[in-house]
């Protein structure tokens, strides 16, 4: 697994490189869709112009494709989170969406900035760990953010998508059985143990005497019984989706025509981008980045014509 750039695409040969090297997996740091929200983060070199030819070169290797989305950036609300990530199920052909909050780190200069504008932050450093909503937010309560930051796993992970998912690994060449191992995890640890997926594993061990700093060790006699069911129930649901995710790779494996399916995210890039996907249309900043691109493709000609 490697780490990248979203533009790495464009240096000659680097994907077919990569693919020779071993890489099987590749981590992009999409962050967002919106061109208003990655400005913000300062991502200035991720363009959603390029995000299909990108994820398209990496998929064209049989190389799965995960990455990083953060939820919370000012123009955020629950409805347009809900609304991006429906457009990225719809249009990318991404395997694997991992969501973080937006998270002012102690020692970064967003908490600077914010720290200068007087804007409240939590005290209890425990909490900036990416998972907690550590500030306020222009558009959002604390409540509203945390809860689409939970809705965020289960709207991307849902038994249809991840069909789909698997129906695109057989189309192009990426093992199905790397997918689900992939998709195990991040489609059940939030909503089984309430932690990151990278927190995840098989079994959670906890002890009643480990507990933070100034809250009392729970009852042996209560906690136990309690893990005990709590473990079974856990690995009973966990079973369930490696079944289902099994059950389905095999159909979709012997199904006529497995590696002839398509969707509008395996389609080829267009030339109508501009004008047919959600993707480049539903935004004022991608509407935006669309007549950036413009503009220099008709400088660079008109420079070429001098």
């Amino acid at each position: 697994m490697i780490q990248v750039d979203t533009l790495c695409h464009k240096i000659p040969n680097f994907i077919e490189k990569a693919k020779r090297a071993g890489v099987t997996r590749t981590f992009i740091g999409l962050e967002n869709i919106n061109p208003n929200n990655l400005t913000a983060a300062k991502k200035r070199q991720n363009k959603i112009t390029e995000y299909r030819k990108m994820l398209l070169a990496w998929r064209a290797q049989g190389i799965m494709t995960l990455a990083g989305y953060i939820l919370g950036f000012p123009a955020d609300t629950p409805a347009t989170i809900r609304r991006d990530i429906a457009i990225i199920q719809k249009e990318l052909p991404l395997d694997v969406l991992e969501f973080f909050c937006l998270t002012p780190l102690p020692g970064s200069e967003d908490h600077q900035t914010l720290w200068k504008s007087g804007i409240a932050m939590d005290t209890d450093l425990n909490r900036y760990d990416v998972e907690h909503v550590c500030t306020a937010h222009p558009k959002m309560t604390k409540q509203e953010w945390e809860e689409i930051y939970r809705e965020a796993w289960s709207l991307y992970y849902t038994p249809e998508h991840m069909r789909t998912l698997l129906r695109r690994a057989a189309a192009t060449g990426v093992p199905m059985v790397r997918l689900i191992k992939v998709l195990v995890t991040f489609a059940t640890t939030v909503r089984l143990e309430n932690v990151h997926p990278l927190q995840g594993s098989i079994l959670r061990l906890k002890r009643p005497s480990e507990r933070r700093p100034g809250l009392q060790p729970e009852n042996a006699w209560r906690f136990w019984p309690q893990f005990a069911w709590e473990t079974l129930f856990k690995h009973v649901m966990l079973m369930g989706t490696i079944t289902r995710l099994l059950v389905w790779s095999v159909a979709i494996a012997r199904a006529p025509g497995a590696r002839a399916y398509t969707d509008p995210a395996l389609t080829p890039v267009r030339d109508d981008e501009e004008e047919t996907l959600d993707l480049l249309t539903k935004t004022g900043g991608a509407r935006a980045a669309i007549a950036h691109v413009k503009k220099v493709a008709g400088l660079n000609g008109a420079g070429r014509a001098a």
